[in-house]
């Protein structure tokens, strides 16, 4: 347990790194993507899923989601295939 609290106190860092960088809405920056941050970000992601570890997801999580979804989707820099 004790790694899997490192690897998420160290993706909290890159969030706030990612915020500093990019803004507050760091995830719909096109500079993000393939950054050092994202790269970063993504190895913590595949450490944790390696050790098994599961986010809960709240209901105001979702709604951010559906928001950068859509921010994403006007930006031309996601096409959603449902659609």
């Amino acid at each position: 347990m004790v790694m899997i609290n490192e690897l998420l106190e160290k993706r909290d860092i890159l969030a706030d790194i990612a915020v500093e960088l990019y803004g507050d809405f760091w995830i719909a920056e096109e500079e993000f993507w393939g950054s050092v941050t994202e790269q970063q970000m993504l190895e913590v992601t595949e450490q944790l899923q390696n050790l098994g570890w599961v986010e809960e997801v709240d209901e105001d999580q979702i709604a951010m989601a559906d928001i950068i979804m859509e921010m994403l989707k006007k930006g031309g820099k996601f096409e959603d295939p449902r659609e």
